[in-house]
């Protein structure tokens, strides 16, 4: 029997220079479906229940709107505050809350999605403690064999950032993913944007 007071969750699998699976994510934010007006984040976090690598990561994409939410009112998402769950938010939303943010970093974690859009102030996003970076498809194709981008993953790696390729092509050789400091390798489900 099928329960249809929930949406059904699609996810994109991360797997590892190695193959294993790192972790999943979300690809639409369910903090708040506008649509249903439902809260599914309990639900979504009893998926650990369900994944049998118990190590995989949980990365729940979370818009502007959202992540405002969070910030009112942290203790009311106690369940995203999970070990093995990631907040995964975009420039936009670090710039327009980046006064509030650092009051909720040592109880969420946080991945940017999107990295880098034009125009983007790159001290804002040094000083930001995120522990993992997406690169889109276009962004990788357009930069990977730049002579310095090795050196811009190298420096997320040296501080423990992990970096996700997030596209639609099959992975890479590993050899090639940890040459150029590449953690993981997101299977891109749907065309654009994470955060719709």
């Amino acid at each position: 029997m099928e329960n249809s007071l929930y949406n059904p969750y699609v996810t994109e699998n991360i797997l590892s220079p190695a193959g294993t699976l790192l972790g999943f994510c979300y690809s639409k934010p369910y903090l708040l479906d506008d649509e249903e007006e439902t809260n599914n984040n309990d639900d979504i976090v009893a998926w650990k229940n369900h994944c049998a690598n118990e190590a995989a990561l949980m990365i729940i994409p979370v818009a502007v709107k959202q992540l405002k939410q969070i910030i009112a009112a942290p203790d009311q998402y106690l369940c995203w505050q999970h070990s093995r769950v990631r907040l995964a938010i975009n420039y936009d939303a670090l710039k327009e809350c980046r006064l509030a943010l650092p009051e909720i970093t040592n109880v969420f974690q946080f991945w940017m999605l999107d990295f880098a859009p034009p125009g983007a102030d790159w001290r804002l996003i040094e000083s930001f403690p995120f522990s993992g970076i997406v690169l889109s498809e276009d962004f990788f194709n357009a930069n990977y064999q730049k002579f310095t981008f090795p050196f811009l993953l190298s420096s997320f790696a040296e501080r423990e950032i992990k970096v996700i390729v997030r596209s639609a092509q099959p992975a890479p050789p590993a050899e090639v993913m940890k040459a150029l400091n590449i953690s993981g390798w997101q299977q891109q489900c749907r065309p654009g944007s994470l955060i719709s």
